[in-house]
This record gives C-alpha cells, sequence and structure tokens, in this order.
C-alpha cells in the first residue's frame, strides 16, 4: 500500500481541488479523506506544498521507432514522458517506414507494452506513405490500433483528398489532425518572417503559410460536419480563425506546444538551429494571443510535439537542420507559470494537459476517485531546477532550454497503479 499525505489535490471531473489524502492499494484509489493513518506496512509519500493530479496525456510525439531510433526510441521515450508526469502519449507516423500499416500500428503498441512504463499508442498515416497521393485503409488501421490520422511533418496539400479523409475518418469514430503548411507559400523557410528573420537574413517563413490551411480545414470541417484537429497552433490569426470556425458549428479542435507559448522567434539571435522547429517560433504577439485562446478554450489541448533530433544534425547549417525539439519534461513548468501569472487555474492546467487529450482519443481521463486505478502526477509547483544534459531522460537533447532554470518540477509519477517515476 502507498500512502499520500498532505497533498493539494486537483481534480476537475470530480470537483476536488483541496488537501486530502490518498490511499493506494493493490494499484486502485481505497480511500480519499483528510488525515488518513497508514495502515501497516503501507510506504507514506509526504506530499506536503505538493499538488496531485491525474497523470498526463500527451497526444503529440515522435518517439522515432522503428528506423531513427538513434534520435529516440520507445523506452528513452518513455522515460521522457514519466519524467514529465505523462501516462499516455500518441507516436506520430513520421517514422521509417510511415506508419501506413496494420504490423507497423501492433508493433508500436506492443513495444510499449514491452517498455511498461506508459501507454504508448500509434496515431498512423492519412496517406500512403505520407505522401498525399492516397488514402491509408484507415479502418485497418484503426482496428489495429491507431488512435487517429495525420501525415504529421507533412502537410495534406490536396484539398479533395483531405477532404476525403475526414469523411473516412469520421464515418468510423476518429479524426484526421493537420499539420497547417502551405508549402507554396514557406517553400524553404526557416525562421518566423518578421524582423528578426530579415536581420539575420535567414529565409523566411510566412505565417500565412500556416493560417490559410488552419481556414481550409476549418472550412472543410464545417461543410462536411466531420471533425479536424489542428496540430501545433502558432499564430494569432489561426486564433481568430478557429474562433470564428467554432461558433459556425465546426468541429474544430487545437494543440498548442509549450514552446510557442514560451519561446519567440528572439531564440534565433544566436543562430543556434535548436531555435528551428515547425511551426516556427513567433512574435509576442502571437504567444499573448495562443495563451489567452488557451485560457479561454478556444485551444483544447496542450501537446508537445515532443521532436529528438541527434546532435550532429542540429549542429548542421540552418538549411539543413531538422526542424523540431524536445519537449516531454518541459511542459509543466511552462504551462505553470501560465497559472502563476493568471491566464487560468490549476484547474484548467489539469484540463488542457491530462482530461480533454485523453477525450480527444477516446479514452476515459484519469480520475482521483475510490475505486479508480492510481494514475497520478505528483508535483512541486515552487521547485526550481535547471535544463541540462543530466537531467534530460530523451536519448537527444535539442532544446534551446539548456541551461536556463524552470519552475516545477515533477516528484512521482503512478502509472497502471505503480509507480513509474521519483525524483
Amino acid at each position: 500500500m502507498v500512502l499520500l499525505k498532505n497533498g493539494h489535490v486537483v481534480d476537475p471531473t470530480n470537483n476536488i481541488n483541496k488537501k486530502i489524502d490518498i490511499l493506494i492499494d493493490s494499484g486502485k484509489i481505497v480511500k480519499l479523506e483528510e488525515n488518513i493513518d497508514p495502515p501497516p506496512k503501507t510506504q507514506v509519500i509526504d506530499a506536503s506544498e505538493k499538488i496531485i493530479c491525474p497523470s498526463f496525456t500527451d497526444i503529440h510525439v515522435h518517439f522515432r521507432d522503428p528506423g531513427q531510433t538513434y534520435k529516440e526510441d520507445i523506452y528513452t521515450g518513455s522515460k521522457a514522458a514519466v519524467a514529465g508526469g505523462y501516462t499516455t502519449v500518441v507516436c506520430m507516423p513520421n517514422t521509417l517506414p510511415a506508419l501506413d500499416e496494420p504490423s507497423l500500428i501492433r508493433y508500436i503498441i506492443e513495444k510499449g507494452e514491452e517498455v511498461g512504463l506508459c501507454r504508448v499508442l500509434p496515431s498512423a498515416a492519412v496517406t500512403k506513405g505520407r505522401k498525399g497521393k492516397e488514402l491509408t485503409e484507415m479502418s485497418l488501421l484503426k482496428d489495429a490500433g491507431a488512435v487517429y490520422f495525420t501525415d504529421d511533418g507533412s502537410p495534406v496539400m490536396d484539398a479533395h483528398i483531405m477532404r476525403k479523409a475526414m469523411e473516412y475518418a469520421g464515418s468510423i469514430g476518429s479524426f484526421v489532425a493537420d499539420h497547417c503548411e502551405d508549402l507554396n507559400l514557406s517553400k524553404d523557410g526557416v525562421a518566423h518572417e518578421g524582423e528578426i528573420a530579415a536581420a539575420l537574413g535567414l529565409p523566411p517563413l510566412p505565417p500565412e503559410a500556416e493560417d490559410t490551411m488552419v481556414a481550409r480545414d476549418c472550412i472543410l470541417s464545417m461543410h462536411t460536419g466531420m471533425p479536424v484537429h489542428i496540430c501545433h497552433l502558432s499564430t494569432k490569426v489561426g486564433v481568430e480563425i478557429i474562433t470564428w470556425a467554432k461558433a459556425m458549428g465546426a468541429k474544430v479542435t487545437a494543440e498548442v506546444t509549450p514552446h510557442h507559448i514560451y519561446l519567440t522567434d528572439e531564440e534565433w539571435l544566436d543562430f543556434d538551429c535548436k531555435a528551428k522547429v515547425s511551426p516556427p517560433l513567433r512574435e509576442h504577439e502571437d504567444i499573448e494571443a495562443l495563451r489567452w485562446a488557451l485560457a479561454s478554450g478556444i485551444i483544447d489541448i496542450v501537446a508537445t510535439d515532443h521532436a529528438p533530433h541527434a546532435h550532429q544534425e542540429k549542429m548542421q547549417e540552418h538549411h539543413h537542420c531538422p526542424p523540431g525539439m524536445i519537449g516531454l519534461q518541459f511542459a509543466l513548468p511552462i504551462v505553470l507559470e501560465l497559472v502563476r501569472k493568471d491566464y487560468f487555474d490549476m484547474n484548467r492546467l489539469v484540463e488542457v494537459m491530462s482530461v480533454n487529450p485523453a477525450k480527444k482519443i477516446g479514452l476515459k481521463p484519469p480520475q482521483i476517485k475510490e475505486g479508480e486505478l492510481a494514475e497520478l502526477t505528483v508535483f512541486d509547483p515552487s521547485e526550481s531546477w535547471e535544463v541540462n544534459e543530466e537531467v534530460i531522460q530523451s536519448k537527444s537533447k535539442n532544446t534551446p532550454l539548456l541551461g536556463r532554470k524552470l519552475i516545477g518540477k515533477v516528484k512521482y509519477t503512478f502509472f497502471n497503479g505503480k509507480i513509474v517515476y521519483r525524483d
């Protein structure tokens, strides 16, 4: 048995936001009361000054398996996930080969179960080989365990194919998630089109490359009545488009990454390719719009887009350097900063990091309730820690946060009733 004592429990699903003890026996929560006396042979964890909440779900990660496990694998990715408080993650299909066959979908699930640290689920490609030409057999992929469909990293440029994909996925109770980027506009862009890209001579990536595709997908959703999910929203105009689409009744949801609500294109000032990400880091007005959209419900989910790359890849010249940065261990402290700055409260943090993402992929969100399996995150909202290579659990270390201090640290993660991470 495990007894979590003196922690402040936050679970918006069950309207809990108070100091309360949690007794866990055989993996299940058996008692929720104030001042529980520990039964004999009970492991007591003092959670004083800590927050205890349902564990987190990330619907957008890259674990690079199969094909690029020198960057990350399901074991190291799972270690990073639980260190960040996550017990469910959804892997993107831009692997080698792409996740466009049922056998590959089953491989991801089985490999995740073999590792056993967290729930590793796959998304599947929308088009065969992620080439944007021919739809995959979505029904077979869903039956194999795919939780949704995306060509992430490669936008579905053909509007006719995107419409058919949304209709197909919606008809089988799933959805398409799109990387919104008009390649005719973005071309070889590297950094957000603005003063910094101009001053540094970096090839510009205009925000309308994202905005036009967000608008297209919202309109397709509105006319088909089918759901669509917008990946890693990054622009102020994109927020306005989604606000309009939701008001018009479109079944659109959106996610935002921690880095797009925390970092700006100023990260490029030292010419470090760790700042290269797709979509690019934007300007302060975009960050502010994204933060308020997350607070108001226009943006539904925080998803990390955890994208590991090897050191030598990120050391290349900016044209050849692949976009992406790791994020699983940094999401909580970054979102906590918005709580400290009064954008929203701790309930909303749990909604966007735990409740909403789990619901989006058809899972029952973890709950802090008697009889429920213990899937919990225990964190210290005030602990300051430095991001360095030693603390990063991912195989890759590509983040512009190296050397910086963050506030908010996961202390314990419970998955399937067991402690899978302790700080």
